[in-house]
């Protein structure tokens, strides 16, 4: 297990959950952290070709070498099937080379994580292909905020269909999707930067897993899809009751 009290350097972390992809340092002292820079571009189809080259430029920019990255975060999903795995294996990649902790955090946690601290339900989703996303709902309990029920397809436009109460919507939307959801009942839409993926909001999920002793393992380190079940034509009734998720790989969140 890692001693995270005497963890020194750099975190490099990586979100290629989607077509906009981000990579972001943070530098690293025993128990805190201070973000330093990020690089934030539209990929579409060619994480594989753009992402080293990116973080290679992100490293140059803060004047240190690869020898550097102490520790490595990466989104794990959900998101593009593709464009997830290129991530994983980058970051796998530095985690194997350089004898690096690395911490898996689930796309859906980043995305909801800057909304926790106002108190309300979140429903945060990620680009899924095809006119889709994947979405997750995040509630208050027990003095955090979990994903409640499970994740799930839908169309952006049905995003607000079944919201019984003023819920924030976290997540990138197209211009038209955003001017169809804004004045939907119970729609509590932020500024397009602010419901933005960053690779600094994994690397801030992430630190807090480091610090707690919950590096993940390399070889079990994996992907997160969630597939499109045959009764996702239309939208789904609330869930009834709160299930915490307990497994890793399911990556659920808890947000202090």
């Amino acid at each position: 297990m890692t001693d995270s009290t005497r963890l020194t350097g750099w975190m490099l972390g990586i979100d290629t959950s989607a077509d906009l992809v981000s990579v972001a340092l943070a530098r690293i002292d025993g128990s805190s952290s201070t973000s330093e820079a990020e690089l934030m571009w539209p990929a579409g189809r060619s994480q594989t070709t753009t992402l080293l080259a990116q973080i290679d430029h992100l490293l140059t920019l803060c004047g240190i070498e690869s020898e550097a990255i102490a520790a490595v975060a990466v989104a794990i999903g959900p998101g593009g099937f593709t464009a997830l795995r290129v991530g994983m294996s980058v970051a796998k990649g530095f985690a194997f080379a350089y004898g690096l902790p690395i911490v898996g955090i689930g796309t859906l946690d980043a995305v909801a994580y800057p909304f926790v601290g106002l108190g309300m339900p979140i429903r945060a989703f990620v680009p899924a292909g095809r006119g889709r996303v994947v979405y997750g709902d995040y509630v208050r309990s027990g003095g955090a905020t979990q994903l409640h029920g499970e994740m799930a397809h839908r169309a952006p436009t049905d995003l607000a269909a079944d919201l019984l109460t003023p819920t924030v919507l976290a997540g990138d939307l197209s211009l038209e999707d955003e001017r169809t959801l804004r004045d939907a009942p119970h729609v509590v839409l932020p500024s397009a930067g602010l419901r933005r993926r960053t690779a600094s909001h994994i690397i801030d999920l992430a630190l807090a897993q480091l610090f707690a002793g919950l590096a993940d393992d390399l070889t079990d380190l994996e992907p997160l899809y969630v597939h499109q079940r045959m009764d996702e034509s239309t939208p789904q009734e609330p869930a009834k009751s709160p299930q915490t998720q307990k497994q890793r790989a399911s990556r659920s969140g808890t947000h202090e």
